[in-house]
C-alpha cells in the first residue's frame, strides 16, 4: 500500500497557553509518502527528502522515521516502510515544522492500519518529534493532525480536545529570519524560568480562560485580550527581535491580539475575519519599514486556520 499525507504548519502557545494550546495554520504543509509492505521483520527508512527545507532533515533519523517506529511499536505491527518527505514548512521559525512531518506520517499510518484513537495518535506523533526537538511536544502535532485550535488538557494520560470555533479569525504571520536554527526549540525552552510568581500564574490562568471562551463564543476581541502572556514571552525576549517594540503598535492599528508563534521568532497577529485590505496593507508597510530599519529580513503572510491532516491512498 502507498499513501500520501499532508499536514499543515501550526502556531503553539497562543500567548498564555504554553505547551497546551496550538492552532493549525494553512500557510505551509509538509507531505509524506508512505509505502507499506507486509514483512516478518520491521524496517523503516527514509528514501528521499525534497522540498525547499530538505537540507534540514536528516535522511537517517528524522521525525517521520521516529513517528513510524513509535507507531509500529505501539501497535505491535511488523512491516517494511519506506518514506518520502517533501519539506515545505520553514524550519526554525516557530511554525511547527518538525511537528508537521510527524503528523503527516502518523495520519498516513493511521489510515493504512485503521487506527482512530486521537489521543494515541497525537502521543505517537509527539514521540516522533523527539528526533528534532529532543522531547515530545504534543501541542504542535495535535494541531497539525486534527486541524483548528487544540487544547492539551492532560499529559498522563495524554488527552487532547479540539476547540469548537464559532468564527475563524483572519491571521497574519510576521516571520523574521531566525538567528538560531540548530537546537532553537531546546534553547528557547531553556530560557523559561523554573520558578514563577503566583501573581503571574493567576494572570495567565485568567487569560487562557478568556482566550478559549472568546473562540468558542465568537468574541474575537475577548480571545485577543486573552493572548497576553506574563511568563514565557518575557523570558524569551533575547530571541524575539522587535516583538515587544511592534506589539502595541499593531494592536493600535487594528489587531485584536498579538502573540509569539511557538518558540518564535514568528509573530501571530489576529484580526476580525472582515478586516479591511487597507488596514492589512498599512500594517504590512509598517512591518516592512520597522524591520528593514533594523536590517532584519522578514516575511509577512496572510493565513487562516487550517484543517487537519489529509490522506490519499495512491496504491491500495
Amino acid at each position: 500500500m502507498k499513501l500520501k499525507a499532508i499536514a499543515y504548519s501550526s502556531s503553539a502557545n497562543l500567548g498564555p497557553g504554553y505547551d497546551v494550546l496550538a492552532m493549525a495554520i494553512d500557510l505551509f504543509y509538509d507531505e509524506v509518502i508512505v509505502e507499506i509492505k507486509k514483512s516478518s521483520t520491521t524496517r523503516i527508512e527514509t528514501v528521499n527528502v525534497s522540498g525547499p527545507y530538505s537540507s534540514y532533515v536528516p535522511i537517517s533519523e528524522n521525525t517521520a522515521t521516529a513517528a513510524a517506529k513509535e507507531f509500529l511499536k505501539r501497535y505491535n505491527i511488523e512491516a517494511e516502510i519506506k518514506l518520502k518527505i517533501v519539506k515545505n514548512v520553514p524550519v526554525g521559525r516557530g511554525l511547527g515544522s518538525s511537528g508537521a512531518t510527524a503528523a503527516a506520517t502518523v495520519a498516513a499510518l493511521a489510515k493504512a492500519f485503521n487506527i482512530s484513537n486521537v489521543n494515541e495518535l497525537v502521543k505517537i506523533a509527539a514521540e516522533g518529534e523527539k528526533a528534532a526537538a529532543g522531547a515530545p511536544h504534543p501541542d504542535n502535532v495535535a494541531a497539525s493532525l486534527l486541524g483548528g485550535i487544540v487544547l492539551i488538557y492532560s499529559r498522563r494520560p495524554l488527552k487532547v480536545v479540539k476547540i469548537p470555533l464559532k468564527i475563524k479569525p483572519k491571521i497574519i504571520i510576521i516571520s523574521p529570519e531566525p538567528s538560531i536554527i540548530k537546537d532553537k526549540t531546546k534553547y528557547a525552552r531553556s530560557l523559561i524560568p523554573k520558578m514563577i510568581p503566583l501573581e503571574n500564574v493567576v494572570l495567565n490562568t485568567g487569560r487562557i480562560a478568556a482566550l478559549i471562551t472568546g473562540f468558542i463564543t465568537g468574541n474575537l476581541k475577548l480571545a485577543g485580550e486573552g493572548m497576553e502572556d506574563s511568563i514565557v514571552e518575557p523570558a524569551r525576549k533575547p530571541i524575539l527581535p522587535l516583538y515587544f517594540e511592534v506589539k502595541e503598535k499593531l494592536k493600535n492599528m487594528g489587531a485584536l491580539g498579538v502573540c509569539v508563534s511557538g518558540a518564535g521568532p514568528s509573530i501571530l497577529v489576529m484580526f476580525e475575519p472582515n478586516v479591511s485590505k487597507q488596514t492589512l496593507e498599512k500594517i504590512k508597510e509598517y512591518i516592512v519599514e520597522e524591520y528593514s530599519r533594523r536590517e532584519i529580513k522578514t516575511h509577512i503572510y496572510e493565513a487562516s486556520i487550517a484543517d487537519g491532516a489529509k490522506v490519499e491512498i495512491i496504491e491500495g
